[in-house]
């Protein structure tokens, strides 16, 4: 199956069972890759992995019978805002956890996220979550931005070429975003 027979697919009003079971081969590879490119770890109980979050991602994806797919790329974009709720859901439930255990340990590297190589605590993405809100609601192609390259993996060229926009401009708006999400978490 060809990109454009994707596509097709994916344009259907409503995608039924049999269609979902033809893309997911073809775009499993990718969506892998994505998740791969957040590079994300837990320091203990790994219940979240590349490929978990690749089928959550997917399922959730799946199971949103109201979704209006307009083609491949918006599908991506759909699978990396996926990942960043999933994420984000991830890093609220171990902290839910950790603060119904007794707070007997001092150890914050309970919950480590490893997003572009840059550790994370679950506090911080909770707090990056919260400033990419506010910027959604100032700058949606800013968030836009954030969300595809911080949480989808994907390069400034890839971004640029979803949203039909030049790579130049796509690193002057990531710049902004990053700017202003730094000034929200201080």
């Amino acid at each position: 199956m060809q990109v454009s027979q994707i596509t097709e697919i994916l344009n259907k009003e409503k995608i039924d069972s049999d269609a979902w079971n033809q893309i997911l081969p073809i775009v499993y590879n990718q969506l892998k890759s994505i998740a791969r490119n957040v590079k994300f770890g837990h320091k203990k109980q790994q219940n979240l992995n590349t490929t978990s979050l690749v089928h959550e991602a997917y399922i959730k994806l799946q199971k949103n019978e109201s979704l209006n797919i307009e083609g491949t790329k918006h599908f991506y974009r759909l699978a990396a805002m996926a990942m960043r709720q999933i994420l984000v859901d991830s890093a609220r439930s171990k902290l839910r956890k950790k603060r119904s255990k007794e707070e007997n340990s001092s150890d914050e590297q309970d919950y480590l996220l490893e997003i572009n190589q840059q550790v994370t605590s679950a506090n911080e993405i909770i707090e990056i979550d919260k400033a990419l809100v506010k910027l959604e609601s100032l700058n949606p192609r800013l968030a836009e931005i954030v969300t595809n390259h911080f949480y989808g993996g994907y390069t400034f060229e890839q971004i640029g070429d979803m949203l039909e926009i030049s790579k130049r401009t796509v690193i002057r708006d990531w710049k902004k975003a990053k700017a202003f999400i730094f000034s929200q978490l201080d």
